[in-house]
């Protein structure tokens, strides 16, 4: 079996090379095959009645060798199609959306991919058939011997290990046999829990009328709100971090207000965009089923709203909400987030919708930011904390952080390299925009990121505040000239992201029933909010607001 396992793996490593399957994917497709073929068409070897039948042990590996590999092409077809690992569920959706004239067009314009794609598994599986044949003839002069109970046991060992492998469900996904239902099934369920959602908002949501939404805004008024992801504004060079992470926020620094003390409601990013677009929050989670979201109030007070995204689309409560938008734009074509489509490749969409004619414009930039795998979040140019030497690497190595955790960090810096370099090119074309208008960029993450900061772990933390702390960010032609107290009083508001639909409210000049001014950050009639009333708690217990000190002696 051992010759038969290295044609396998040979055969999946050629389409490795050829760029048909990722590094990940043929780790993957190796540990299924390496228990797959000796486990299951080892039976033919230990059974009598097929150890006797030799052409039973080379069907069985042609079969399971031919399932891989015909997966592989498939796979590799897609990602050339989608320039990244494709989305299964976006797949489905184009498949089961179909008809006749729209298949025949498909195969019209990408035959050339079909014809490769095909080429390269009919190259592949007549190799392994060629061999597989040219084994055979050579076993066949001499008849397999007598399994020995070792050789079985060890057979049976490898066949409950492919099994086993199943319970973890990436694993079980990977198995080109059930690759494509689990995926339906998983389509299924998506259709299911979007339509579920739709419809808890049809049976609940306030009629329009009792919105009551006004319009106290310039004639016009462009707001662009940028929304990162996973970034931990400790480690921004900007907020005082000791690695240079931030220099194009740092130079605009002057024209930017800085906000000291945010935290996000979640550790997650869905739970936290769902308290930040509606009025949704800690002390009413179900409040986006009743109440109207950001998009629905611009769009009612006369605003045309552009949804550009490099997350993907459809993706469950979110994917209801960008629908709406007027203008929509999804770069990432791919299986999520764990794909390197980088951010800055939305800088052409954001350009196009500045420059759109309409008076009144939201637009709502969604980034990959730094969400893990950090090294795909960037192109190689800003790998520039790879293996530094520095006072942060002494500070991880000083903390006994794994070799590991402190290669997270400098990838983890890369990428926050990378998103100022993104958010600072958003943010100067914004301030390029037509000159004559009101406009403002925010700019907030989601969610932070524990990467060694408390401990040797690295990902989204509920824990600790290393999984809330964020950055948030505002340029605002409407701020031009304030002086320096005035600014030091707005940043150092301690603030919480389950409001954050109020601030946008205020930038947008859009009054509603829903509407309060005292969770308004930039509102002279800010309060902050104590304990009690939802504000400042983190993992459910209170969040020490570290600047109320310093307001008051700001105040006093």
């Amino acid at each position: 079996m051992g010759n038969r396992l290295l044609l396998g793996l040979a055969g999946m490593a050629a389409f490795w090379a050829l760029g048909m399957v990722s590094a990940n994917e043929f780790a993957k497709s190796a540990a299924l095959m390496a228990t797959a073929l000796p486990g299951i068409a080892g039976l033919f070897l230990v059974l009598p009645y097929f150890r006797s039948r030799p052409r039973w042990l080379s069907g069985a590996t042609l079969a399971i060798l031919l399932l891989f590999f015909l997966d592989a092409a498939v796979k590799g077809f897609l990602r050339d199609y989608f320039g990244l690992r494709p989305n299964p569920v976006l797949v489905l959706q184009a498949l089961l959306n179909t008809n006749p004239a729209e298949s025949d067009e498909f195969f019209r314009h990408n035959w050339r991919q079909v014809a490769q794609a095909a080429t390269s598994f009919a190259a592949v599986s007549a190799t392994a058939w060629l061999a597989e044949r040219r084994l055979a003839r050579r076993e066949a002069g001499h008849p397999a011997p007598a399994v020995r109970r070792r050789g079985a046991v060890a057979i049976g060992t490898l066949l409950a290990v492919f099994l086993a492998l199943h319970f973890n469900p990436t694993m079980a996904k990977e198995n080109p046999l059930l690759f494509w239902p689990i995926r339906y099934l998983d389509y299924r369920a998506q259709l299911a829990y979007a339509q579920d959602m739709q419809g808890a908002i049809d049976r609940q949501m306030a009629p329009p009328a009792q919105w009551q939404v006004r319009y106290e805004g310039p004639a016009r008024n462009t707001v662009v709100w940028v929304i990162g992801e996973s970034i931990n504004r400790n480690n921004m060079s900007l907020y005082g971090y000791a690695r240079n992470t931030t220099p194009m926020l740092d130079a605009l620094r002057k024209e930017l207000l800085v906000f000291r003390d945010v935290v996000s409601s979640e550790p997650a990013t869905m739970s936290s965009l769902m308290k930040m677009f509606t009025p949704a929050d800690l002390d009413h989670p179900d409040g986006w089923k009743s109440q109207p979201d950001v998009l629905m109030l611009a769009r009612e007070a006369g605003f045309k709203t552009f949804w550009i995204s490099n997350q993907v689309p459809n993706d469950g409560w979110l994917g209801l909400v960008s629908r709406r938008a007027d203008v929509k734009l999804f770069i990432n074509k791919g299986a999520g987030r764990g794909e390197n489509n980088f951010d800055g490749n939305l800088l052409p969409g954001l350009a196009a919708s500045l420059g759109d004619a309409a008076p009144k414009k939201l637009i709502i930039v969604h980034l990959l930011g730094a969400h893990p795998t950090y090294d795909m979040r960037y192109p190689s140019e800003f790998a520039r904390f790879d293996g530094a030497a520095d006072a942060v690497a002494a500070q991880l190595e000083g903390a006994h952080r794994s070799l590991w955790i402190r290669r997270l960090r400098d990838e983890y810096d890369n990428a926050i390299a990378y998103n100022d370099f993104v958010l600072g090119s958003m943010i100067r074309r914004t301030m390029a925009s037509a000159p004559a208008d009101n406009a403002s960029l925010l700019f907030s993450s989601d969610h932070a990121q524990e990467v060694g900061h408390t401990r040797d772990h690295a990902g989204q933390s509920a824990a600790d505040a290393s999984g809330y702390e964020i950055p948030m960010l505002l340029w605002t032609r409407s701020f031009t000239g304030k002086n320096p107290d005035e600014r030091a009083m707005l940043e150092y508001r301690p603030y919480q992201t389950d409001h954050m639909e109020h601030t946008v409210m205020g930038l947008l000049g859009i009054r509603s029933s829903y509407y309060r001014a005292q969770r308004d950050v930039l509102s002279e009639g800010f309060q902050v909010q104590d304990f009690s009333n939802g504000m400042r708690r983190i993992n459910g217990a209170p969040y020490e607001p570290r600047t109320l000190i310093y307001n008051r002696a700001l105040q006093d």
